[in-house]
């Protein structure tokens, strides 16, 4: 009880310094009358006794303020002093301020960009109210070393025998149109569920009633619930929408419910149907493909509901070892199972975690040398403090204070960046290169990553402080008993000339990759497809299937048959149609777009006298007939491909120019032959490929890509392609006619899904928005990189040459030549910066003769590069001679026997 009375008083006096002063004051009053009184006595003068009071007491002000200290917080008080201090220190050298912490700033704000984003990824969390209860079931084949989507079968096994996992539902992801208005055919992402997920997932509407288990019955009236979003842009926003009937694909269903803003699940659905395939009874590993959803009972983990369902699958397992013997059923919470991260992902964080704790070191070393070069020209006050009773973790606690003050405003600086970056530039970014995203990714900043990045503001703020400190703190004692301050002071030793080359040699690396980011964005927006793609409208063509998969092989197979004939009746009609439209020159389909992606698959030639290195690839396209005939393009060599290349066992190809030089070597490639390799020797020999044509080079494997694509075509049936993209060559502006491709597509059948209709010309736009993205990323830590490297040099330099003024003193008295001592001072520094200058266009010569896959890098450095890096080493120097020339201008014109008297 003492000791918290202690405390609490020494926390009172921190907080109001003033309470008790008043009367400790009467109290020390009434000890110095008493000893004087004392002393009067013993025959002391008024004047003597009170001066020997005073004595016995330690004096007034010394008692006070030790007082003071045993009633506060000493530390606190003194770090808050040298923070005030530290305060007055960034205003005082702008400079600093600005380079130190916006370079300190930056290291900060990647650091918590980039943990921020891989949070979300290995350690991601429901915006859920039983957020810690819900998981996923799935399959997961241990020889395949994947999971296997949940078949019926298994889910309703699950749903009647396990009790540590509770209402349990299964969805199922499926694309249709949504047409309000006649004629208005839009696209939707539907979510075919079961109803306990609007249990799980806290669903409550705002209007209406959500899906129950009446809705799953296949006789039950057809209904949908829509999502907030859907209800705002396809509604207006009606309130009279309930009971409202809507055509979802080829069914008219009844609008019964609209969900709260923000509800999403499972994933970032807007619409949600009842999953009715659930009743259907399904042989093991037969049906459509599904995902599981559960909650856990209460008192139930993960851990217990994994040993229940692992008994489950051992049971099914010997039940049907046939399908189920290489399964082994596993239970997770939800989100971590949604998102596709390999298996050890804390070993990913913690590689992500230590790169920004690196970048901040490596930031911070250079900010020590400038705090170092600041710091050394206050040796003079240190030493002074050191002889007036100062202790060594005294003064390098004050510096650590300072850079402390700095390290605060950079993190709120990098924070706020940071902040700023996550909302505007990463959404974006992960939806351009993963896709929409899942509802729980929350990018905004949390509580743990400001944790981290003030950690890292600290872990900046020690080594930019305190490294400089106790170098100028060393030896203080000895310099201490020295006539002059400046002798034997401060040096800069063999070391720094080794951060000096070393930091000179690898901020040559900066002006490369700006060149190549600024060469690969170039290369890109000015890429030549070989055709007019401002005249082409592109759109991704499917036929909603919205029956069960059967289960009957043979008549699964069936289904799929019938399936394709369908939709290749719907191409066909969609292809007369779209051409009979005024202002249409052609209409064709690919299984991709030029300036796309495409696969690389390796090939052989049947000629073994062309020989092309170990490993040839070809970037392949399978095409409709009509392709060429489309884009304009005429064959240069042999022949177009026709209807009869459709024709089973017909394998025939065209290449393009860059397949003849890469893969050919310019030979003549009609008449040759070519097939494809498989690493695997399980699958079977592939077929000879016969090449008929050579066109011209079609923007074939997307401009970004670093290597020459080489092109083989391959004729294909539309409706057989793995993804089938429409082409329309139009005489006026695509953009006016893709709401008229969407009425043709809608009548000729509801469930012919249109997606990504654009422009061919706008296909490569998320390239170009990310390559912009990575290049202002790039100039940011180029400039923050350079700017803070050069100040650290020139701060560097200018010490060392200052600290030469003595020297420049007793030489120019001596009588020597002023060109002669400039010299003498320029040749260190000189050569320093020249050695890294050279050290790193040879590290850049050595990297560029390296075989990489990096465009505007590969092979020897060009003229241009070179004649680029030589005018940086230009700068670079002429920055050190900046760093020299002003010192030494101003030693030089201090005159000879006042420079003698300089510390």
């Amino acid at each position: 009880m003492k000791t918290l009375r202690t405390w609490w008083s020494r926390i009172s006096s921190f907080v109001r310094p003033g309470t008790g002063e008043d009367d400790f004051a009467d109290e020390l009053q009434s000890h110095i009358d008493l000893h004087t009184d004392d002393n009067i006595r013993a025959g002391m003068t008024p004047n003597e006794a009170r001066r020997q009071a005073l004595a016995k007491l330690g004096g007034v002000a010394g008692t006070r303020q030790a007082h003071r200290e045993r009633r506060g917080l000493p530390v606190v008080g003194a770090l808050v002093f040298d923070m005030k201090l530290g305060g007055r220190m960034l205003v005082k050298y702008p400079g600093l301020t600005i380079v130190g912490g916006l370079a300190m700033a930056f290291a900060i704000c990647v650091g918590t960009v980039v943990v921020q984003v891989m949070s979300v990824f290995v350690y991601p969390t429901l915006p859920l109210p039983q957020a810690d209860r819900v998981v996923q079931l799935r399959n997961w084949d241990i020889e395949a070393i994947d999971d296997v989507p949940t078949a019926l079968h298994d889910f309703n096994v699950w749903r009647s025998s396990l009790r540590s996992v509770t209402e349990m539902g299964a969805w199922r992801d499926v694309t249709r149109n949504l047409m309000v208005i006649e004629g208005d055919a839009r696209p939707v992402q539907v979510a075919e569920i079961s109803p306990s997920a609007f249990i799980v997932a806290d669903g409550t509407p705002l209007m209406g009633r959500v899906l129950t288990d009446a809705d799953e019955r296949p006789d039950a009236p057809s209904v949908v619930v829509i999502g907030h979003d859907v209800w705002q842009t396809r509604f207006g926003s009606d309130p009279a929408v309930l009971g409202r009937s809507v055509q979802l694909g080829t069914e008219h269903v009844t609008v019964v419910g609209v969900m709260r803003e923000g509800f999403l699940f499972p994933i970032s659905h807007e619409v949600w149907t009842p999953l009715r395939i659930v009743n259907e009874r399904h042989a093991p590993r037969s049906g459509p493909s599904i995902s599981v959803f559960g909650l856990l009972a209460p008192g139930a983990t993960v851990e217990t509901a994994q040993a229940e369902l692992t008994v489950v699958g051992q049971r099914v397992a010997s039940e049907h070892p046939a399908t189920h013997a290489q399964l082994q059923p596993q239970v997770g919470p939800y989100a971590t199972m949604n998102v596709s991260v390999p298996d050890d992902g804390v070993g990913i964080f913690a590689s992500i975690y230590f790169f920004a704790v690196m970048l901040m070191v490596l930031v911070c070393s250079n900010i020590a040398l400038l705090l170092f070069a600041r710091a050394a020209t206050r040796e003079s006050e240190f030493i002074v403090r050191t002889a007036l009773g100062a202790s060594r973790r005294r003064i390098v606690g004050q510096l650590f204070a300072e850079a402390l003050v700095l390290g605060g405003v950079a993190a709120v600086v990098g924070l706020g960046t940071a902040h700023l970056a996550l909302n505007t530039w990463a959404g974006p970014f992960l939806e351009a290169n993963f896709g929409t995203l899942p509802f729980w990714f929350d990018l905004s900043l949390s509580s743990t990553t400001v944790l981290f990045a003030l950690g890292l503001a600290v872990l900046g703020s020690a080594i930019a402080g305190v490294m400089p400190a106790l170098k100028v703190t060393r030896g203080m004692g000895a310099r201490l008993k020295q006539s002059t301050a400046g002798a034997g002071g401060l040096q800069f030793g063999g070391i720094w000339t080794v951060v000096i080359v070393v930091q000179v040699a690898f901020t040559m690396a900066f002006p490369a990759i700006v060149y190549q980011q600024h060469w690969l964005l170039r290369h890109v927006e000015t890429f030549d497809p070989g055709f007019p793609t401002e005249n082409y409208l592109a759109a991704q063509v499917a036929l909603d299937a919205q029956a069960g998969t059967p289960e009957n092989a043979e008549i699964a197979d069936a289904a799929r048959e019938a399936h394709r004939a369908v939709f290749a009746a719907r191409l066909e009609e969609l292809r007369r149609r779209v051409a009979a439209e005024p202002g249409v020159a052609g209409v064709t389909f690919a299984d991709g777009l030029p300036l796309g992606p495409r696969s690389r698959y390796r090939v052989e030639l049947a000629d073994d006298q062309i020989t092309a290195g170990d490993e040839l690839r070809a970037t392949v396209a399978r095409i409709d007939p009509s392709y060429f005939d489309a884009l304009d393009t005429r064959v240069l060599a042999g022949r177009a491909f026709t209807a009869a290349d459709l024709a089973p066992g017909t394998n025939v190809a065209i290449v393009d120019q860059g397949f003849v030089d890469e893969v050919l070597q310019g030979r003549n490639p009609i008449g040759q032959h070519v097939r494809f390799v498989w690493k695997d020797p399980s699958r079977p020999v592939e077929p000879w490929i016969e090449i008929v044509g050579v066109v011209k080079e079609l923007g074939m494997g997307g401009p970004h890509l670093p290597w020459r694509a080489a092109g083989l075509y391959l004729p294909e049936r539309p409706e057989r392609l793995n993804q089938v993209h429409m082409m329309v060559h139009l005489r006026a502006d695509p953009a006016t006619f893709a709401p008229e491709l969407s009425e043709i597509a809608t009548a000729i059948d509801p469930a012919l899904l249109l997606s990504d209709v654009q422009p061919v010309d706008a296909v490569s736009e998320s390239t170009i928005w990310v390559l912009r993205l990575f290049m202002r990323v790039t100039l940011v830590m180029t400039a923050v990189a350079l700017v803070l490297s050069l100040s650290g040099i020139y701060a560097v330099l200018s010490f060392v040459v200052a600290r030469r003024t003595r020297e420049i003193g007793i030489r120019v008295a001596l009588g020597a030549d002023r060109r002669r001592v400039i010299s003498a001072i320029f040749r260190r520094p000189l050569i320093q910066v020249g050695a890294g200058v050279v050290a790193g266009i040879a590290l850049l010569g050595l990297a560029g003769s390296v075989e990489t896959e990096m465009p505007g890098l590969t092979g020897d450095l060009s003229a241009g590069q070179l004649a680029m890096l030589g005018a940086y080493g230009l700068v670079m120097l002429g920055v050190c001679l900046l760093a020299c020339i002003v010192p030494t201008r101003r030693a030089l014109s201090v005159e000879p026997t006042i420079a003698l008297r300089m510390d």
